[in-house]
C-alpha cells in the first residue's frame, strides 16, 4: 500500500504539552480544594501535605515518560479533590447548622434558668443576667452563664413561710450535697420537638457558610422568624428559603466559576504570548474581586487561545518531526521548508539519490490529518518509464514505514486514516522543487522593487 496515503501523527513534544496541561489543571484543583477546606476548617496541614506529596509523585511519571497513566491518574486526582471538596463543605455546612440549633436550646434552656431563678427570689448579678437574656451570645458564652447561675440555685427550695431557724436547718442538711452539673440540669427539662421551618432554614444557612458566603443580609428575617409563634413559622418560612435557596445557587455558580477560571490560568501561565500574558492579568483581577458574568466571557476567550496556541505548537512540531524523518531517510530538507509548507499549503521533497523522485506533503495546517504521496519530478510533457515509476512508489513503501519507526523512536505515534495500493493512481509529475523555489525568490525580489525605489 504505497500510494497516497492520509495520516495523523501525535509527537512526543504534543504529548508532554497535553499531560503539563493536565497537570495544571491538577494544580488549579488542588488551589481551589485548598481554599475551600481552609474557609471552613475542615482540612489539616496534614491533609494539604498529602496531596501535594500524590501531585509530585504524578509529576514523576511525566518525567519517566508515563504518560498514558498519568493522563489517567490525574483525571482521577481531578475527581477526587472535587468530590472531597463537596464533602467537606457538606460536612461544614452541617456543622453550622447543628451549631445554630445548640444555640438555640442553649437560648432556650438559659431563658427558663433566669426564669426559674427569679421564681425562686434568687438574686442574680448583673452580669450573669445580662449573658443570659442576650440574643447575640454564642452558645460557650451562654453555656458559661448558665454554669455560673446554677451555682446560685439552692439545691431545695426553702418555703417563703419558713423561719430563720428552718432556714439554717436546711442549709445544714445540704451541706456537702453535690450541686446539678449543668448537663444534668439541662437534661431534666422539657424539650420541644425540633421546629422543621428552623431546622431547614438552619441547613441552608449553612450551606451558605459552607460555600463561604455572608448570611448577615438574612439575620434579621431569620430573628424574626424565631419570634414567630410555631404555628405561623411554616408559612414564614417559605418566602425566605426560596431566598436563601437562590443565594446557595449564586453561590455554587460563582465558585464553580472560580475553579473555571482558575484552571484556565494554570494553562495560560505556561503561555509566553502577549495575549496569554494580557489575558492573565484579567483573570486575576477578577478572581480577586467576585467572578461575575465577565468571568464566563473571559473563559470562552481564554479557551479559544488556548486552543489556538496548542495547535499551532502541535502543527509545527508534526510538520518538523515528518521534515526531520525524511531528511534522515534522504530526502532534501532545507530551511524554510515548514514555512513554504504553511503557507503554500503543499510541498515537495526531492530524493537526492534519485532527482527524478520526491514526495509530496499536503495538509497540517487546518487539521491534524497529513498527506503524503511519491511523486515524479519534471515536465509532464516527458515520457516517463512507467515501470520505474512503479518501482519508486514500492521503495517510497518502505521509506514510510521506516518514516513510521523513526517517529516512533522519538515517542511520537502515526496513525493511518488510509492508503492506496500501488498504481491505482498514475504518479503525479510535479516541477522541479529547486526551480520553484528560486522562481518564488524572483517573484518577491520583483514585489519587493518598487518599494525599494520609493524608499
Amino acid at each position: 500500500m504505497s500510494g497516497p496515503k492520509a495520516f495523523r501523527i501525535v509527537t512526543r513534544a504534543e504529548i508532554i504539552a497535553i499531560c503539563r496541561r493536565n497537570l495544571a489543571r491538577l494544580d488549579a484543583a488542588i488551589e481551589s480544594w485548598t481554599s475551600a477546606g481552609r474557609r471552613n476548617g475542615t482540612i489539616e496541614q496534614k491533609d494539604i501535605e498529602k496531596v501535594i506529596a500524590r501531585r509530585d509523585e504524578l509529576g514523576r511519571l511525566l518525567a519517566a515518560d508515563r504518560f498514558a497513566e498519568l493522563q489517567k491518574q490525574v483525571a482521577a486526582e481531578i475527581g477526587f479533590l472535587q468530590a472531597d471538596s463537596e464533602r467537606r463543605i457538606e460536612r461544614a455546612a452541617e456543622i453550622a447548622a447543628r451549631s445554630k440549633r445548640d444555640l438555640r436550646r442553649s437560648k432556650a434552656a438559659a431563658e427558663a434558668l433566669l426564669q426559674r431563678l427569679q421564681a425562686l427570689k434568687v438574686e442574680v448579678p448583673t452580669d450573669i443576667r445580662s449573658e443570659l437574656s442576650g440574643s447575640t451570645g454564642s452558645s460557650e458564652r451562654l453555656e458559661a452563664a448558665m454554669a455560673k447561675a446554677l451555682m446560685l440555685m439552692p439545691s431545695q427550695a426553702a418555703p417563703d413561710t419558713a423561719t430563720d431557724h428552718q432556714r439554717e436547718l436546711a442549709s445544714r442538711l445540704d451541706a456537702g450535697e453535690r450541686r446539678d452539673t449543668l448537663q444534668e440540669w439541662i437534661s431534666r427539662q422539657p424539650h420541644e420537638m425540633e421546629d422543621l421551618a428552623l431546622a431547614r432554614v438552619d441547613a441552608v444557612l449553612g450551606e451558605l457558610r459552607g460555600l463561604g458566603l455572608d448570611s448577615s443580609p438574612f439575620a434579621d428575617r431569620v430573628a424574626l422568624l424565631e419570634a414567630e409563634p410555631p404555628a405561623r413559622r411554616s408559612l414564614v418560612a417559605d418566602s425566605l428559603l426560596l431566598d436563601l435557596a437562590a443565594a446557595v445557587k449564586d453561590g455554587r455558580a460563582r465558585a464553580k466559576l472560580a475553579d473555571e477560571l482558575r484552571a484556565r490560568r494554570a494553562e495560560l501561565s505556561m503561555m509566553n504570548s502577549p495575549e496569554a500574558a494580557s489575558l492573565l492579568i484579567e483573570i486575576e483581577q477578577t478572581l480577586a474581586s467576585s467572578p461575575s458574568s465577565k468571568g464566563r466571557e473571559l473563559i470562552k476567550r481564554a479557551d479559544l487561545l488556548i486552543e489556538e496556541e496548542f495547535k499551532a505548537m502541535a502543527a509545527e512540531e508534526r510538520r518538523r518531526a515528518v521534515l526531520e524523518g525524511l531528511a534522515n531517510l534522504g530526502y532534501e530538507v532545507s530551511a524554510g521548508m515548514a514555512t513554504a509548507w504553511v503557507q503554500n499549503g503543499h510541498i515537495v521533497l526531492r530524493k537526492a539519490a534519485n532527482p527524478g523522485y520526491g514526495v509530496e506533503l499536503l495538509g497540517g495546517s487546518r487539521s491534524d490529518l497529513l498527506q503524503v504521496r511519491a511523486v515524479g519530478i519534471g515536465s509532464s510533457a516527458e515520457v516517463r518509464d512507467q515501470n520505474r515509476d512503479r518501482d519508486m512508489e514500492t521503495v517510497w513503501c518502505g521509506e514510510f514505514d521506516r518514516l513510521k519507526a523513526l517517529v516512533a523512536e522519538a515517542g511520537g505515534i502515526v496513525a493511518m486514516e488510509f492508503a492506496r495500493p500501488v498504481g491505482q493512481f498514475p504518479l503525479k509529475i510535479v516541477s522541479d522543487p529547486g526551480v520553484s523555489h528560486e522562481a518564488d525568490v524572483a517573484v518577491r525580489a520583483q514585489r519587493e522593487l518598487p518599494l525599494n525605489r520609493r524608499a
